[in-house]
């Protein structure tokens, strides 16, 4: 262990003991909240989950409402809180509070039917705060919203937030992408509870490659940050954040079992457990899930196994420990990628745009069989099936969090988090298209060790101050294997590369005109060093290269919004520059093939820059039914890192000898405006629908010649979702989207492919069998209008059937 995080180990320990050692003293100004949350007639509402949030330490307390509607919490110290209440069938409720050392607490909350929901958003700042307070473009998802639409997956689940790209190349379990706000995927960092999750055996060392494993196992919301957020969360937060916040457990033993079956061979089943003992003092949520899906479309059938869970234990009201961890592991069958054009198809001259027209099912399973194809007006060929090729995948992290206060103005909170990946490729002979003559396979593993300690300050009733520091230590192994038929060829080779990065960051939170007015600054300076990389089975490019340190990244945000409380209306505006670091495998990394490597990477790389600014309005009106939402945004990317094939990168005049690799360049420019609405035009319809523009381009072409046109991004994208309750236990559940036109490179020419458009209809009927305890029984037909699209000329489920029951207790 690092010698700087052992002695920083130590000073906490130090620090927190004494305060172990006098639970007495602590139990005279720790005090309790008591409260009520009832309808809109004063009637209590039962079994209504209510959370309290600690602003200056991010803590999180849960209870459940009684019979009468009534809560408690114990040993809470004085300080500012915020308090969320929820109950099916009623909007969230968020309110902000201040316990003060001499007077009881109290608080009743009223649920309202109709309305729309108020949740506490954690990301924006890194604290607890209400909507009105958020200077930011948030949105949230939660775990009601996933469980109306039937949604098994974080990437679907967020199909319908403003300026979010979602990509699915195929069914259930495929490869998922999620782009912010016309940016690259490696753009939107992802979070569990606030900590980054990343591969650091990644091609970008970001999240990219778990997106299509991340289930929704034991999560409470989703919260996404749009626009920089590099300073609070460090590297690939260009385009925003993407927050999977955990169910924190408490309250009464509670949980759920779920079952459902459906299309394309589709099983699923979930199970979770919660609650908390000793007055809450010791909480905890798990859950796991499986998904089995036998067929799959174009034949690709997938696994997954999740897991999700948290605990913490309260020592005093001041001192707390808790742990997370999530992870999975899976299995995917393959196809080969589409390309054009197909067998005796000749495409027009280089750099054209080509309306893309695929080649029929029928012609596909010709191709697979060998046999001539007449390929008609088709110009590219669909994902064929390749029965041998699979990817065999997992990762696991791990957390641990430390929190302490002194006082009601002053604490800290210690975090360690492990991320472990590992990802095995394996292809065989079997297949049509640049096959290797024999097995191979590739293995990527990788590790993240993170420490993080930061100390949270009130000063001056307006001021909240933000420091820490962070190490971070990651490492990367790639082995190459073939099974060659002579054994003295048989190649085995492998790559063991590593770097690691210390960051100083602060942020000062500050309020005035009785929290009216909302402003934030954050500064966060990071530097990285390499460690020497290890290589066998041979001499590498890289073997005996003096590594200098990569350059030092700088990083600023600030927002500032003001709420006018007699109209509803909010200005807010934010600016910020972002960074991201090279990856490993795009400093080292290698390709290999019938027992051919090929470096790719270049130890020279500098990070990833840019700069970003977002303005709008949120306004409400007809007694808050109604919520409107309008943001420009921009993001000028200042310098990138492209993987080069064109031409610019050859092995005449590039020290490695490469025929095409990462290089830094010129990178682009995104702008455009994002509007949403969410309404309740009366007590059983809820309606939210929004609309982004999104014109983002290129400033060097990469694939295609004189092409800067970003790929895969569409100009226009559409969401909408209704929700009806026709009766008191039975929902109907409309949502759709619809993106407009966008392009992506084939041999050297962008093809012009038409935008998904997908609809989905659910409906679910609740049946109670006492206060605790019901069923649940729904279904849900997918791609309702059974239109076909194509992602990146991958084929897509068409219209399908799925259908289940839930248990709660």
């Amino acid at each position: 262990m690092n010698r700087n995080i052992r002695a920083i180990i130590a000073l906490v320990f130090c620090i927190s003991y004494p305060a172990a050692r006098q639970p007495r003293a602590l139990a005279q100004t720790a005090r309790s909240l008591t409260g009520r949350v009832t309808d809109s007639q004063r009637a209590g509402v039962s079994g209504a989950a209510v959370m309290l949030y600690a602003r200056e330490t991010g803590a999180r307390a849960k209870t459940v409402t009684d019979a009468s509607g009534g809560f408690h919490f114990e040993r809470v110290l004085p300080g500012d809180y915020v308090v969320e209440a929820s109950s099916n069938g009623f909007g969230r409720v968020a309110r902000a509070l201040r316990i003060e050392r001499e007077a009881p607490a109290t608080l009743d909350i009223a649920l309202e039917v109709a309305g729309p929901s108020e949740a506490v958003l954690v990301t924006a700042a890194g604290t607890a705060q209400t909507v009105d307070e958020v200077s930011k473009a948030v949105s949230v998802v939660t775990a009601l919203d996933i469980e109306q639409r039937n949604e098994s997956s974080i990437a679907e689940s967020l199909r319908t937030v403003p300026g979010l790209r979602v990509q699915q190349l195929g069914g259930p379990g495929a490869f998922s992408s999620i782009q912010t706000r016309g940016l690259r995927s490696s753009d939107t960092a992802v979070l569990v509870d606030g900590l980054r999750l990343r591969d650091a055996a990644g091609t970008q060392g970001d999240a990219t490659g778990l997106i299509e494993e991340l289930f929704t196992v034991n999560s409470d919301r989703i919260e996404v940050l749009r626009g920089s957020g590099s300073s609070l969360y460090g590297s690939n937060a260009i385009g925003g954040v993407v927050n999977v916040i955990s169910d924190q457990g408490g309250g009464p033993a509670h949980g759920q079992l779920h079952l459902e079956g459906g299309q394309l061979g589709l099983f699923r089943g979930r199970a979770q457990l919660a609650g908390g003992f000793d007055a809450n003092r010791f909480v905890y949520s798990g859950g796991i899930a499986l998904l089995n899906v036998s067929e799959g479309v174009n034949d690709t059938p997938t696994r997954n196994f999740s897991g999700q869970g948290s605990a913490q234990y309260n020592f005093t009201p001041k001192l707390a420990l808790s742990t997370r961890i999530f992870g999975n592991t899976s299995f995917l069958q393959l196809t080969d990628s589409s390309f054009a054009p197909p067998p005796g198809v000749t495409l027009p001259p280089a750099g054209s745009i080509v309306t893309a027209v695929p080649l029929s099912v029928k012609q596909q399973r010709r191709l697979e069989a060998g046999q001539p194809i007449a390929a008609g007006a088709a110009n590219y060929v669909p994902n064929l099936r390749d029965p041998d090729n699979r990817s065999d995948s997992g990762f696991l992290t791990v957390a641990v969090v430390f929190n302490q206060r002194f006082n009601d103005w002053f604490g800290y909170r210690a975090s360690y988090q492990r991320v472990n990946t590992n990802r095995r490729f394996s292809d065989g002979p079997a297949g049509v298209r640049f096959e290797p003559l024999f097995g191979n396979s590739s293995d990527f593993d990788g590790r993240i060790d993170t420490f993080n300690l930061q100390a949270d300050a009130g000063l001056g009733g307006n001021h909240m101050v933000t420091a820490g520091y962070e190490f971070e230590r990651e490492r990367f192994l790639g082995r190459d294997r073939d099974e060659n038929p002579e054994p003295a060829l048989r190649v085995t080779a492998s790559t063991n590369a590593g770097q690691r990065s210390n960051a100083f960051f602060i942020q000062d939170q500050f309020r005035a005109m009785a929290k009216r007015f909302q402003a934030a600054a954050a500064f966060r300076v990071q530097a990285f060093g390499l460690l020497q990389p290890e290589f066998t089975g041979g001499t590498s490019v890289y073997s005996g290269l003096r590594l200098a340190p990569p350059k030092t990244a700088y990083t600023g945000d600030g927002s500032v919004s003001y709420f006018f409380s007699s109209t509803g209306t909010k200005l807010r505006a934010h600016v910020g520059n972002g960074y991201r670091a090279p990856s490993i495998f795009e400093r080292f990394g290698s390709f290999f093939f019938d027992g051919v490597f090929s470096p790719f990477g270049d130890p020279r790389l500098r990070p990833e820059r840019s700069i970003a600014a977002d303005g709008g309005i949120d306004q409400r009106f007809a007694k808050d039914r109604v919520q409107l939402s309008a943001t420009y945004f921009y993001t000028r990317l200042q310098e990138v890192i492209i993987f080069d094939s064109t031409g610019v990168v050859n092995p005449a005049t590039d020290p490695f000898g490469r025929f095409g690799g990462y290089r830094n360049t010129g990178g682009g420019l995104a702008r455009g405006v994002e509007l949403a609405v969410n309404a309740k035009p009366n007590r059983k319809l809820d309606l939210s629908a929004s609309y982004t523009f999104t014109n983002a381009a290129n400033r060097v072409a990469s694939s295609v010649s004189g092409f800067l046109r970003t790929f895969v991004q569409p100009r226009h994208t559409f969401t909408l979702v209704a929700t009806q309750q026709l009766t008191r236990n039975v929902d109907v559940v409309f949502d759709m989207f619809a993106y407009g036109s966008y392009f992506f490179p084939f041999s050297g020419r962008a093809f012009k492919f038409s935008g998904p458009v997908k609809a989905d209809l659910g409906a679910s009927y609740n049946h109670p069998l006492n206060d605790r305890v019901g069923l649940r029984f729904y279904g849900k037909v997918e791609n309702l209008f059974d239109r076909e699209y194509f992602e990146s000329g991958f084929r897509t489920p068409g219209a399908g059937f799925t259908g289940g029951a839930s248990l709660r207790f």
